[in-house]
């Protein structure tokens, strides 16, 4: 009896799988369709369904989700694994995790065949454009390594096409994959000319017809891939300047999975980019999450802090010099002299030295007529390399306990052979903050009055600190002093 039974459930399975093409045919929209066959195809292979129990929706527009998911039925994705909190999930903007899409996006995204509209949306419900679909079927086809039968429908192939200058530079070499193969060909425009139409969004109909050409052009490896078990990084948590680099590596095990595809992001590329190997460049002041994604979703993640590169009281005369001039000088003072055919100082390139300079702007506070502090803005000039440091100093003045008052403020000027012609000296108040030399005599500013008159900086002050916390130094000498004077390199 069991056998009976055994048979029958059998020869019903038998009898079911006969049927998909059948249940296809009766799509009341399809009938008389061009993509007809097509459609009958596809949803006999599972890729597709209909809208409804009677419907396709051929000349339906196909969506970016719609796409994925496809291409996911393709390859047979584990959808349970993929709908896990073990996997990792993507685009928490606008995929749903529990979207019928959301597992095909996330297994797309670790093997390298989508990436989003932006670093933190996918635009599922956005429709699909040709040259889109070029680019994902194409990176699908060489992400898992795949071969592909030329011209599987036999259609006549395209040299080229007439508007290829409008495809998007990223999906040319795709389209052309596409095009050499037969999976996607073109149209005729009004005037004869073959056009492939890269902008143009995709039906459901189209669609149906590109997968039952990928399907048959499909030639697949033996065997099952090696997956990773475990995949680690050489770092957790890294520290870098704007603009400093970093090779992050990746070991994986077994050792005979290392040669899998692995795919790097950045939680926040504007921030953090990350390259196809690992490369990590830090771009602007933030933290981020570079992370590396096997084929079958293991993955791991480095934390990385971007600050701004200031300068500081630990720096060397020499890095000081490289920071600024990107080699040692014998004296800073005299970097944009210009001498003449005896080697005779004759003064000073002021055209070289602005080119150098950048302004900027910054908020110090002030007192009122009504003895009210206020804040202002000055502008200045400062050397390019010491743009970052000069903000946040400022901003620390500004934003400190004593809310030190200033109404006078400079630092690039035609000043001779003075760290005032290289842009890394600033004058605060300076007629409360005078400068005397006691050999010449020479003085400029009436007095220093700190503790008296709240323009005068006392020298263990809150703005004193700070100059000093980024390597500068108050003009304080044995024959001399300056009390407005902040200087790098101290002179």
């Amino acid at each position: 009896m069991k056998n009976r039974l055994l048979c029958l459930f059998l020869a019903l399975l038998m009898l079911l799988a006969s049927i998909p093409a059948a249940q296809a045919a009766d799509f009341y929209d399809t009938q008389n369709h061009w993509a007809k066959d097509y459609i009958d195809e596809v949803c006999a292979l599972g890729l597709f369904g209909g809208v409804s129990e009677t419907s396709f929706a051929p000349d339906g527009t196909m969506t970016r989700g719609m796409f994925v998911t496809v291409l996911g039925r393709l390859e047979e994705v584990d959808t349970v694994f993929w709908s896990s909190d073990a996997a990792p999930h993507f685009f928490r903007q606008d995929v749903d995790e529990n979207a019928y899409y959301a597992p095909y996006v996330y297994w797309a995204v670790c093997n390298g065949i989508v990436d989003g509209m932006s670093p933190t949306s996918f635009a599922p419900d956005a429709p699909v454009t040709r040259e889109q679909v070029a680019k994902l079927v194409a990176s699908y086809v060489l992400g898992m390594e795949y071969g592909l039968i030329l011209n599987p429908d036999n259609i006549s192939i395209p040299d080229s096409f007439a508007d290829e200058d409008d495809i998007s530079p990223w999906a040319r070499e795709s389209v052309d994959i596409m095009r050499m193969v037969g999976i996607l060909n073109g149209s005729l425009n009004s005037e004869g000319a073959l056009c492939f139409l890269p902008q143009k969004s995709l039906t459901r109909a189209e669609c149906a017809a590109i997968f039952s050409r990928l399907h048959k052009a499909l030639v697949r490896h033996d065997g099952e891939p090696l997956f990773p078990t475990a995949i680690t990084l050489n770092k957790q948590e890294v520290s870098l300047d704007i603009g400093q680099t970093m090779q992050l590596i990746a070991t994986v095990a077994p050792a005979e999975a290392s040669l899998t595809s692995l795919v790097w992001r950045s939680s926040n590329p504007y921030v953090m980019a990350v390259d196809k190997y690992g490369m990590v460049t830090c771009l602007a002041e933030g933290t981020a999450e570079v992370s590396v994604y096997t084929p079958n979703g293991l993955y791991a993640s480095c934390t990385f802090r971007c600050d701004k590169d200031l300068a500081s009281a630990d720096e060397t005369y020499e890095e000081k010099c490289i920071r600024l001039f990107g080699e040692v000088v014998d004296n800073p003072k005299y970097y944009y002299a210009v001498y003449d055919e005896n080697g005779n100082y004759v003064g000073m390139d002021y055209e070289r030295a602005k080119a150098d300079m950048v302004s900027i702007t910054v908020d110090v506070w002030d007192i009122g007529s009504n003895g009210q502090k206020y804040t202002r803005k000055f502008t200045i000039d400062v050397h390019k390399n010491l743009k970052d440091t000069y903000i946040q100093i400022f901003k620390e003045i500004y934003e400190g306990e004593e809310k030190f008052p200033i109404h006078y403020l400079c630092s690039f000027s035609h000043s001779g052979r003075s760290e005032h012609t290289l842009g890394t000296a600033v004058d605060i108040n300076p007629n409360e903050n005078y400068y005397y030399n006691s050999i010449t005599g020479e003085q400029v500013g009436d007095y220093w009055k700190p503790g008296e008159d709240p323009y005068s900086i006392p020298l263990d002050g809150e703005v004193a600190r700070i100059f000093a916390k980024y390597g500068f130094s108050q003009g304080i000498w044995t024959n001399t002093v300056d009390y407005m004077h902040f200087s790098y390199f101290g002179t």
